[in-house]
């Protein structure tokens, strides 16, 4: 194998991947990148068997061949690189000699045969999403699943289509649950039935809408989502579980409606929760005639109490929420203005953006 490529397009491909290797001793060669020299250009590929990327960069190849190389070290030495060209060629099987400028590593590698296969996108169909929107339902949904890996069918976002014309995204940890619902240009008819996309998967579809606007073209593979874009494809296997009846959950009425302002009540909750438990993270919410009383205490620390004035003429109304939970809904949510529904004390309250009925947000109240 011999190549050159432009340092800032290895930098690039190298970055991308390094949150995908695999660093745990299991299987040392998922800690490596793969590097495909191809006659039309250069290959990188990564995978920890749960998610993978296989991405294509222009290089110069005089000749073609195959390697892997250490990951993290390989991202670490073209960091440091200065010249605009990194030159990488092999001159056995076991060393790769890599040159830019007045620098030369000879880095040791491994047969890339010990590789794991990668999945293919062939015979797939996609449909083509715009990237924004994506970003939106990952947004609005990644930061209510469940880091518990016993309930490994909450460790990820719940992707499904009804009609095919609108795509949903629904995320649980058994203590609040995210929902958002949009419109599709293209049909996602593979979705009818549903699939569990793990939490890591999500994460890396996230980044990759980062990486330019435009759209990614969505396919379901043989227990794989696959997310193209020119040049770059990731696939990440599905959680084999059964996502919870979330329909169950959603509350199907409610007694108050309130309507608040989200950066406002974002910035008292805030404040308060600086004054709440560590562990339970708990403030209380307490609803009278036209005002809020949000207080949260601490044994070790005192107590913190604010006041929010709204137009409200109803009965007292008492309950107790976990801030962090509050946060991440209001702090995910862009509206103005937040509906804010609740029934009892200790039934789930409901966040919805005022001027949005597809996207809803339900937290379980806390005893104090």
């Amino acid at each position: 194998m011999k190549l050159s490529i432009e340092r800032d397009e290895l930098l690039k491909g190298l970055g991308r991947v390094q949150a995908i290797v695999e660093r745990r001793a299991t299987m040392p060669i998922l800690a490596n990148v793969l590097i495909e020299a191809r006659e039309d250009g250069l290959t990188l590929a990564a995978t920890d068997l749960e998610v993978a990327v296989v991405a294509n960069h222009p290089a110069t190849v005089k000749t073609p061949g195959s390697v892997t190389l250490g990951a993290k070290k390989l991202y670490e030495i073209v960091r440091e690189l200065e010249g605009p060209e990194v030159l990488l060629h092999t001159d056995d099987g076991a060393r790769v000699t890599l040159t830019c400028g007045p620098a030369k590593f000879a880095l040791l590698s491994t047969s890339p045969e010990e590789y794991p296969s990668i999945a293919s996108a062939d015979g797939t169909a996609f449909a083509q999403v715009d990237t924004a929107l994506v970003s939106e339902l990952i947004d609005h949904t990644l930061y209510a699943t469940s880091s518990d890996e016993t309930r490994y069918n909450l460790n990820g976002v719940f992707v499904e289509s009804s009609d095919g014309k609108r795509i949903r995204f629904v995320a649980t940890d058994g203590h609040r649950l995210a929902m958002i619902e949009r419109a599709v240009p293209t049909a996602v008819s593979f979705l009818s039935k549903g699939i569990i996309v793990p939490r890591k998967g999500v994460a890396e579809i996230r980044k990759l809408c980062d990486e330019g606007e435009g759209a990614v073209d969505l396919g379901l593979g043989d227990g794989f989502l696959m997310v193209r874009r020119p040049d770059l494809l990731l696939t990440t296997r599905l959680i084999d579980g059964e996502f919870p009846n979330y329909r169950q959950i959603l509350p199907k009425g409610h007694k108050v409606r309130l309507l608040v302002d989200r950066e406002r009540l974002q910035h008292a909750v805030r404040r308060i929760a600086l004054m709440a438990h560590e562990r339970s993270r708990g403030f209380r919410f307490v609803l009278s005639e036209g005002q809020i009383d949000l207080s949260a205490s601490n044994p070790d620390l005192g107590e913190a109490r604010e006041i929010l004035p709204l137009e409200y003429q109803g009965e007292r109304f008492e309950t107790a929420f976990n801030a962090r939970y509050v946060l991440d809904v209001l702090g995910a949510m862009s509206a103005k203005e937040v509906s804010l529904e609740l029934s009892e004390e200790l039934s789930p309250a409901q966040f919805r953006p005022a001027d949005d009925p597809d996207e809803i947000a339900v937290i379980m109240p806390m005893r104090l």
